[in-house]
């Protein structure tokens, strides 16, 4: 048997809902017998939510869509943030941004050429933690390939340059030591520059001109290695091509000997760090030049940038979050109007024996709906934004369930704080009081 509730009626309860509060008095309903033993339900009071915003639905559906466009913006923010930042740590993988890359810092000889001698380079490789160091040499230089001409940047590398730098083999094959040794013109193009050129990847045995201080020179394409991330190749139209050579040849047309940097992978389970510190003081030792070698740890700037791309990820997700405290300010003002509005409706409620904490509770309730529908729909509506959007770039859409849910919640939380003074004022209104209201 439900508890009862001495003066309470469910059915004129529930009426003062249906009809408007100026047109009910307790002679309303002549033909309805009170039952004292019907008791309001948590589902009667969610009823009653409903029914009082669906009276006015116009406020009701704008005060619904500034949640929606607050918890929208958090999603996008977040969503777009995320795959960025998956996207670049991705790109620095590809780019071998991982290991160290030994480099130096002044000339040392007299004609003022500086960079990484053969012989310190066969120190390095001789480091006891050291995997693999493979020489560097960059130059900047104008490709024809078919008929198309591009900007593009020559590296020059040896036969380490998978392991050494991450590059990544679609079709053919990679420079060889014989490559290097024989100072051939071969050389690797990405597979951005095969597309522009041919429509197609795989161009291997193709010829591409490279034009170097204004003089042009035939090589032969071996192979074609993959661009990168999805990240580049979307901006390929800004980005230089690659092409890679044997360094002995991009050192002939050059005319130097030394090299720009060596990347250098270190065994696993080494110290980094400490593997820096004995490449430098070998190095120096050999050489007798001080604070002339410099070491970048890559993996520690790597990591770095991903800390720092936390940070802003974070400093917008708070931006946008701010619109939801806007928001939640919203719920309250039109909840304080909807409590000024049924004034009387809360006196014959509370006359007929509805409690303080029953109208407490009813008004919350509407609170809470509003911010349940309003961080639901944002949230389909800027996880479908998100999704389109990211896809345009080509880039993987993270979805981690525990941050909507994290979301829906803090929504939520925030109708029920903005809610909670509409609420105790309409439970704190006296019957005498509110009942004299037209």
């Amino acid at each position: 048997m439900p508890k009862k509730q001495k003066g309470f009626d469910k059915t004129i309860y529930l009426l003062c809902l249906v009809k408007r509060p100026f047109q009910i008095s307790f002679m309303s309903f002549p033909g309805i017998r009170l039952r004292k033993d019907m008791v309001v339900t948590m589902s009667d009071i969610i009823r009653c939510a409903l029914i009082s915003l669906s009276r006015k639905r116009l406020r009701t559906a704008l005060t619904v869509g500034s949640i929606t466009i607050g918890v929208m913006l958090v999603v996008v923010v977040t969503m777009i943030s995320s795959a960025g930042k998956k996207a670049v740590n991705a790109e620095l993988e590809s780019l071998g941004l991982s290991g160290i890359s030994i480099s130096t810092i002044t000339p040392i000889n007299a004609g003022g050429e500086t960079g990484i001698s053969p012989e310190s380079l066969e120190i390095i490789r001789n480091t006891k933690s050291v995997s693999t160091a493979m020489p560097l040499l960059v130059q900047y230089a104008s490709s024809l390939l078919r008929e198309t001409r591009n900007d593009t940047i020559i590296c020059g590398i040896d036969a380490g340059a998978m392991q050494a730098i991450s590059l990544t083999l679609k079709y053919g094959r990679m420079i060889s030591r014989g490559d290097v040794g024989a100072v051939n013109h071969v050389c690797v193009v990405d597979e951005t520059l095969a597309k522009q050129a041919y429509g197609r990847e795989n161009i291997t045995g193709k010829t591409i001109y490279l034009q170097i201080f204004g003089v042009e020179h035939e090589f032969e394409i071996i192979g074609v290695a993959k661009a990168g991330s999805s990240l580049l190749q979307n901006l390929d139209e800004f980005i230089p091509g690659m092409v890679y050579i044997p360094y002995s040849t991009l050192q002939s047309l050059i005319g130097r000997t030394t090299f720009d940097q060596v990347a250098v992978r270190v065994v696993s389970n080494t110290d980094v760090s400490e593997t820096e510190i004995q490449i430098i003081r070998r190095l120096e030792r050999a050489t007798g030049y001080r604070d002339y070698f410099r070491a970048d740890n890559l993996s520690l700037q790597r990591d770095r940038l991903g800390g720092l791309l936390d940070i802003v990820s974070l400093i917008l997700t708070v931006i946008s979050a701010i619109s939801l405290v806007v928001s939640g300010l919203g719920i309250m003002t039109i909840m304080l109007v909807s409590v000024n509005e049924r004034t009387r409706e809360i006196g014959i409620k509370k006359a007929i024996g509805a409690s303080r904490k029953r109208i407490m509770l009813e008004f919350l309730t509407e609170a809470l709906v509003i911010s349940l529908f309003g961080s639901i729909t944002g949230l389909l509506i800027g996880g479908t934004i998100s999704y389109i959007g990211i896809g345009l770039f080509g880039l993987s859409v993270p979805i981690r369930i525990y941050e909507f849910v994290l979301l829906i919640g803090f929504s939520i939380m925030i109708g029920a704080v903005f809610g909670v003074y509409p609420a105790l004022k309409a439970s704190r209104l006296k019957p005498v009081d509110a009942l004299r209201m037209e």
